[in-house]
């Protein structure tokens, strides 16, 4: 049998005495050599390591830096998207409490209010503004959302142009067709035109300064348009009469009445109750004889008559 080797290592002091005799055999040497080894490697392993994890901490911040960028980028388009879709949304609610204001004057009026309508295709009309929104952001599903609200405020713009212009237009016109005595002032058939006619007292012929409107006694005779009554009394040839001044020269006559309902300086509108048709005066008949002057003139009433 082979013989394991050894091998001894001798410590002398300074005055030459052995210190320290120690036998290392060769499997120790081997194991305090593989120990180190292993220590070597293990700090080798964990050098690496942290530099792996430095590295990767490293793209780690980036990527949370490139989000919080991301971030704040998709806050501020999401802000001003925000504004803008508020801005189309007021300009849309007061083009429509102006279309509803409109619609109640022309409502009393008889009139009909066009809707404002949305074009299509084609250049934007002159002096609408469909500028394209800053949006920072680059994603594609906040571009897409951007375009859609751009094309609403773009829509938004032209209702409220559209509704500005009819304003523009209806609005001067409202106050003197408020005026103009287009109602019918009585429910009935025209017994006598305006004009030169057979007197029906005498049967001469005399020159007739409105229409006679047959009735039934006690019918009611309306407001044609907002004014102020300028005489409530009794009229020779007229009997109980009232009359009223809508301005711009305008002055309507209700004569014959049965009844008055309003007294002199009195504000009237359209379709407020004045009296009540009857055969006061000079009368054959009930009925109500009604006179439109503009500056003193006759005018035939129908002219002014659209309901």
């Amino acid at each position: 049998m082979k013989r394991r080797e050894r091998y001894q290592v001798v410590v002398l002091r300074e005055d030459g005495k052995q210190y320290h005799n120690s036998v290392l055999q060769w499997f120790q040497l081997k194991k305090y050599m593989t120990v180190f080894v292993s220590i070597a490697v293990g700090l080798l392993t964990g050098t690496v390591g942290f530099f792996v994890m430095t590295a990767w901490h490293g793209n780690l911040v980036a990527s949370n830096l490139s989000l919080l960028k991301r971030e704040k980028e998709l806050r501020v388009s999401v802000q001003a998207l925000e504004q803008t879709l508020d801005g189309a949304r007021s300009k849309l609610s007061d083009s429509e409490s102006e279309l509803a204001r409109l619609e109640t004057l022309a409502r009393n009026e008889n009139l009909r209010i066009p809707q404002p309508v949305l074009g299509v295709g084609g250049a934007a009309p002159e002096g609408v503004v469909s500028a394209a929104l800053d949006i920072p952001a680059s994603d594609p599903q906040v571009q897409e959302l951007a375009r859609g609200i751009e094309e609403l405020e773009g829509q938004a713009n032209l209702v409220s142009r559209q509704t500005s212009d009819i304003s523009g237009i209806l609005l001067p016109h409202f106050e003197k067709l408020s005026r103009t005595p287009s109602l019918w002032p009585t429910k009935g058939f025209i017994s006598s035109r305006f004009g030169t006619r057979q007197d029906p007292v005498n049967g001469r012929l005399s020159y007739h300064e409105g229409i006679d409107i047959s009735a039934p006694k006690g019918t009611p005779v309306l407001v044609p348009a907002k004014g102020l009554v300028a005489f409530v009394g009794w009229k020779t040839g007229y009997g109980k009469c009232v009359e009223i001044s809508h301005g711009g020269g305008i002055l309507t006559r209700y004569a014959h009445l049965s009844e008055t309902l309003v007294s002199t300086g009195q504000a009237v509108n359209r379709s407020d109750l004045l009296g009540r048709v009857g055969s006061t005066g000079r009368s054959t008949g009930t009925h109500l004889h009604y006179e439109v002057r503009v500056g003193g003139v006759p005018q035939n009433p129908r002219r002014f008559l659209l309901y």
